[in-house]
């Protein structure tokens, strides 16, 4: 877990969060770093957080140490880069917030009083992503050999949300006006870093008050920050489950009333948000949260009237989160995981039809292969006809089923919604099948049966899969061959 301290024992320089134009020693420090758990989790709140309403920081400043990987450093030298030419800059937003919560970030992002034009002269490869909007990203080369994508934003202040996504219009603006547009406080931290390997984390929203309550509260009014972008109350159950937050009672109440909104937000963009939220060991609390925040009926109604609560789907997908830790691993045949398809699939529940309907299409974009995938994790679990579990061979219908790609989705589906039946073996039997008895090799093919005299046409298909329905169920090459021939000869009659 990474170490953060409240800055009580430094100088007054070493409090000021200036984002300057070097990586500033920190001073003498009066004690070390703490542990999350002292300094974050069991430190005193705030006694009454007041809203920031001058330059000065809300929360006690306190340290983060840095972590010494690859993508940090990278981030640190585009830092370094910008401030060296007497640019202000700071790490920025989700980075901060997971090395504060001792995880590791996946990635940095930089904000600086640089214009996009200066930090294009000041970088040799720059992607420009939203120079409009003041943000680029610039490929920065690594220790480990490896480039990484350092995200650059220009402090600014936006305008108008007229569309309920982006801004009309946006002004360059300081560090603290550029915190006060973002959405949460636990993403509107700064970090100072030092040259010890230390950051001072600046917070003029109470963020860190926030992470010490565990709470998710939005920056400034609620409803303004949601009607800036309604995909903001998708990422609130995220966050909170993500980081087992409690939603603040005012954000929440926004939430629920800005629900209906939703419609405003692409189905791309909610699909990103929901995969994210399905897709991850907090799946089953996301999704409660979505029914208490008032979110499912708006965006799939048909199964929040037959699961209000999703309580239901929460206990399918909680199922399945052990059963895919504690089942089995490896297989010749593919083996399940949590992904989007069958995240689905559990939320569907037995509901077949669910992805036919118009709520499915309306919120969940998914390419081709998600698409058909759910749709046949589902047949599969309707279709199911297995005999009770035994060593194989299996009659061919089953063994068929079995050999689907999808069959062990499809089990672990069984499952979560019933858990005493027979699917957990299953798995087993299947996980521990070789693949060349899922695919035998009956000894002969279409050459062959026009060698034997007939003539191609579509009777070969069925002679091939009745052949092969006689290798399934562990018959000799010959009984295939036989099975084969019958299935001709009677399509001479």
């Amino acid at each position: 877990m990474l170490n953060l301290a409240a800055k009580a024992g430094n100088s007054p320089q070493a409090l000021t969060c200036d984002g300057g134009a070097a990586l500033r020693p920190i001073g003498s420090r009066g004690r070390e770093p703490a542990t999350l758990h002292q300094s974050i989790i069991a430190a005193p709140a705030v006694a009454a957080l007041r809203r920031p309403t001058d330059t000065a920081p809300v929360s006690e400043p306190t340290t983060v140490l840095l972590p010494d990987s690859a993508p940090c450093q990278a981030a640190l030298a585009v830092l370094r880069t910008l401030r060296a030419h007497g640019h202000g800059a700071y790490l920025v937003g989700g980075c901060v917030r997971d090395m504060l919560l001792g995880r590791a970030p996946k990635d940095y992002d930089i904000a600086t009083a640089a214009r996009p034009k200066q930090v294009l002269r000041l970088f040799a490869e720059v992607v420009q992503v939203g120079v409009a909007f003041g943000v680029v990203r610039v490929r920065q080369l690594a220790a480990d050999g490896q480039v990484y994508e350092i995200e650059v934003a220009t402090f600014r202040a936006d305008g108008h949300y007229s569309d309920g996504r982006r801004p009309d219009s946006v002004r360059f603006a300081d560090a603290r006006q550029d915190v006060l547009r973002r959405d949460f406080t636990i993403n509107g931290l700064l970090a100072d870093p030092c040259d010890d390997g230390i950051a001072t984390v600046c917070d003029w929203v109470g963020g860190l008050d926030d992470l010490r309550a565990r709470q998710l509260r939005c920056i400034g009014e609620p409803g303004e920050r949601f009607g800036e972008d309604a995909l903001r109350i998708l990422r609130a159950p995220r966050f909170a489950a993500r980081f087992r937050l409690q939603v603040e009672a005012g954000t929440a109440a926004a939430i629920a009333a800005l629900a209906p909104t939703l419609a405003k937000v692409s189905a791309e963009r909610i699909t990103a948000e929901v995969a994210a939220m399905l897709t991850a060991p907090t799946a089953g609390h996301a999704l409660g949260l979505l029914a208490d925040l008032g979110l499912a009926p708006v965006l799939w109604p048909t199964l929040a009237a037959a699961d209000p609560s999703l309580s239901l789907a929460r206990v399918r997908i909680e199922r399945a989160l052990v059963e895919l830790q504690t089942g089995p691993l490896f297989s010749d045949l593919p083996v399940a995981g949590l992904d989007l398809p069958l995240a689905l699939a559990l939320l569907a529940g037995s509901d077949a039809g669910w992805p036919e309907r118009p709520e499915f299409a309306a919120t969940l974009r998914l390419s081709r292969h998600d698409g058909q995938a759910v749709r046949h994790i589902l047949e599969l679990v309707r279709d199911v006809a297995l005999p009770p579990p035994a060593q194989g061979p299996w009659p061919a219908a089953a063994a068929r089923w079995l050999r689907d790609p999808l069959a062990d989705a499809a089990l672990v589906a069984l499952h979560a919604g019933a858990p005493h039946g027979p699917w957990r073996v299953w798995r087993q039997l299947r996980a521990a099948w070789p693949s060349a008895a899922a695919f035998p090799d009956l000894g002969f093919g279409g050459n062959d049966l026009q060698a034997w005299g007939y003539a191609p046409g579509p009777a070969f298909r069925a002679a091939l899969a009745a052949a092969e329905d006689v290798r399934l169920a562990g018959g000799s090459v010959a009984g295939a061959e036989a099975a084969a021939r019958a299935v001709l000869d009677a399509s001479r009659s």
